[in-house]
């Protein structure tokens, strides 16, 4: 039984993976991920920073969207809201790295809480041991968030930076491999 009629119900012909059409995309990502991965690795801080702005650049067009349509709907707490969301992201644009610090003691406060809340209820709770664990682990993560928010965020943009190493080194490893393919979009060989 031939297979050929149900391969038009397929983007790409069985066999033919969509890399091996975008080998040459497959490269240039890896090397852009490999070369932020070092980057991250080598200046954590300054990675941050520009990952914020960035980030306060799409809340910033994201909200006056919003304000927009808050506007010509006339809904009150849209717009405020709006507004508030506006004034984040020009906060993350103007001093990204003192909003990066917010964000860390923000987030030690919070591991704070939900780490005394499971010691707390581990006493109700028949794994006693595993949450008083995970809440004793918790509120030692935020206490030092809060004395250290810069290391904090250097040890998160790390992981990054490692995770985008290894995404990069797998993608060009990939693309090395790859045997030149036999098929072209439109039947062309």
């Amino acid at each position: 039984m031939s297979d050929t009629g149900n391969q038009t119900l397929f983007l790409f012909p069985r066999g033919v993976l969509f890399f091996h059409a975008n080998r040459s995309a497959l490269v240039i990502r890896g090397l852009i991920f490999f070369i932020l991965g070092l980057i991250g690795l080598f200046r954590p801080l300054g990675t941050m920073a520009a990952v914020t702005i960035v980030l306060g650049i799409f809340l910033l067009i994201d909200a006056t969207g919003a304000l927009f349509l808050a506007l010509a709907c006339r809904k009150l707490y849209g717009i405020l809201w709006s507004v508030l969301l506006c004034a984040a992201g020009i906060v993350l644009i103007v001093r990204p790295m003192e909003a990066d610090a917010l964000i860390m003691v923000v987030l030690g406060v919070w591991l704070i809480v939900t780490g005394a809340n499971e010691l707390f209820s581990s006493p109700k709770s028949p794994q006693k041991a595993l949450l008083s664990g995970s809440g004793l682990f918790s509120i030692v993560i935020g206490v030092l968030l809060l004395i250290a928010p810069f290391a904090g965020l250097a040890a998160i943009s790390w992981i990054v930076a490692i995770l985008l190493l290894i995404s990069g080194a797998e993608m060009l490893l990939l693309a090395w491999g790859m045997k030149p393919v036999k098929w072209l979009p439109g039947g062309k060989q």
